[in-house]
């Protein structure tokens, strides 16, 4: 009887899998931008932008005749159409402030939002936004001001956040600093970020507030965006105009307010970090998956995407880490769009699994919304710490350099594991358990130790080690997990063209110092 019972869910699963591909479907996410427009004869010049606007979405109303489904299991074709409709009425109603038509139902084309503001809490409580009839995120631009750092926050990130906060004040940072939560965090937790944010070396407190998306986020969201994909929300809700979004557990070796001195963002205003380059790929279909979905040069709006963009390493050799995110910096006037088709692109299974986490969709839904003005740090991540020999050094840290070599951030904390592994790996590993003289007293103790930075290696790029072949891609930075650290720590060579980078015994001085700060007792 149960053998009939699983043979009848099994089928009963399979009918539906297939009714839900083959079953006509008339929602928005059905229908191609080419079909909507072409049937309503529409051209967007800006001179006719509010009227066709209208009508496109007049057009695509009049062709549905079922809601947009809110499920994460959308099928490629279903993703794209959703994100060219979206991609349409950002630039009509987000970067354009025209009036939204009652035909759009925006709970369809983002139905995560609420349409409600997020609550903010602390020293100086931001004015309310007022909401027109102008699109929500139209009115959200329209109320940002400033510059700042955001960072996104959970209970289990204060220890890192409170000695962030001291690394901060030591830098002289002058930027007020934005707390995102998701309504959950703990008054304790607050309270003793509002500590932190006091204790000085003699200079200024740190200026901080908290905001709640709460309100702002349709119920039932929160829990889909858990953990790293929290940053969205972070970078959304945050009321500055140009944000230094960073991970709790970054830690910046400059004064944070120099990342908007760079180059590359005060030309683009958006400047992003490359990530270790890794010998791991994706298929080709999962990067072409991607690709069409950006906008083609002379279509609709003169989209201009610069070719250059699409040379990296996800394009070339379709490398699955591209760029790191613990520290982003974005101007958001210009850059919004990118970000909310950034977040649908999170959100459904399809592709959000394609990449890990949210790094490279930061660029890439920039990309997909038709915006290629961004410009990455000129080297890839490296490998800090101290050599191993002369040519190796493994870490769980891995720091971003200035053009001229100096170290600019690390992510991954200043300890020499950040995960709670010491026990396992103890019988895990006899290397590691022989190393610190079969006590677990003293691999505890290793564990939670400070590291010391005294230089950094530079592999050899991708391109440099595989030429033209893209079909088996390696790279000289890789995982080592006979380190233990719950498989958190590569190991760099600079082998094949690499780098031993020596930093100075002033700039030693400095990185230590920073080092010491951030592990002193709490």
């Amino acid at each position: 009887m149960k053998s009939k019972t699983r043979l009848f869910v099994l089928v009963a699963v399979v009918v539906t899998c297939f009714a839900y591909i083959l079953w006509p479907n008339t929602s928005l996410q059905n229908f191609l931008f080419n079909d909507v427009s072409s049937s309503a004869q529409l051209s967007f010049e800006p001179e006719k932008l509010e009227r066709n606007c209208k009508a496109y979405f007049n057009a695509l109303e009049s062709k549905t005749s079922s809601r947009a489904t809110t499920s994460r299991y959308l099928l490629s074709h279903q993703i794209s159409n959703h994100i060219a409709h979206l991609r349409v009425f950002c630039e009509c109603y987000v970067q354009n402030a025209n009036e939204v038509p009652a035909s759009i139902s925006y709970e369809e084309i983002q139905p995560m939002f609420s349409g409600l503001l997020p609550v903010m809490k602390g020293k100086h409580p931001a004015s309310e936004v007022k909401l027109p009839s102008r699109s929500y995120w139209r009115n959200y631009l329209d109320a940002l001001s400033g510059k700042g750092i955001v960072i996104g926050i959970h209970d289990k990130e204060v220890d890192y956040a409170t000695r962030l906060l001291r690394v901060l004040n030591h830098l002289g940072n002058e930027l007020p600093i934005q707390f995102v939560h998701e309504g959950d965090l703990l008054p304790e937790s607050v309270f003793t970020l509002l500590e932190a944010a006091k204790l000085t070396e003699g200079s200024i407190s740190q200026n901080i507030d908290f905001i709640s998306i709460r309100p702002a986020i349709t119920a039932g969201y929160q829990s889909i965006f858990k953990g790293y994909n929290n940053k969205w929300f972070a970078a959304l809700f945050t009321t500055f105009e140009e944000i230094i979004l960073m991970d709790a557990d970054a830690v910046p070796f400059v004064k944070p307010s120099s990342f908007f001195e760079l180059e590359g963002y005060k030309k683009t205003g958006a400047y992003f970090f490359r990530d270790r380059e890794l010998s791991e790929a994706l298929k080709q279909d999962q990067v072409d998956f991607f690709l069409g979905m950006i906008p083609a040069d002379g279509s609709v709006f003169e989209y201009k995407i610069d070719p250059a963009q699409l040379q990296n390493n996800f394009f070339k050799y379709n490398s699955k880490h591209v760029m790191e995110s613990g520290v982003v910096v974005m101007n958001r006037l210009s850059h919004m769009l990118g970000l909310l088709v950034s977040l649908s692109l999170q959100y459904w299974f399809q592709s959000g699994r394609i990449m890990y986490g949210d790094k490279d969709l930061f660029w890439l839904g920039q990309l997909i919304s038709g915006n290629s003005n961004y410009y990455f740090n000129e080297y890839a991540a490296a490998a800090i710490g101290e050599l191993e020999g002369e040519l190796d050094l493994c870490s769980a840290q891995l720091g971003h350099l200035s053009k001229d070599k100096k170290l600019l951030w690390t992510n991954g904390t200043l300890l020499k594991c950040k995960k709670n592994t010491w026990l396992a790996d103890f019988f895990k590993y006899p290397a590691l358990r022989q190393k610190c003289g079969n006590s677990m007293a003293k691999m505890k103790e290793a564990y939670s130790s400070a590291i010391t930075i005294s230089e950094c290696i530079l592999p050899a790029s991708i391109p440099e080690i595989n030429g033209l072949n893209k079909r088996k891609v390696t790279g000289n930075f890789n995982k080592n997990y006979n380190r233990g650290c719950g498989g958190i720590y590569y190991c760099a060579t600079s082998k094949d063209g690499g780098e031993v980078v020596r930093f100075t015994e002033e700039e030693k001085k400095h990185y230590n110092k920073i080092v010491s700060i951030w592990n002193s007792s709490i």
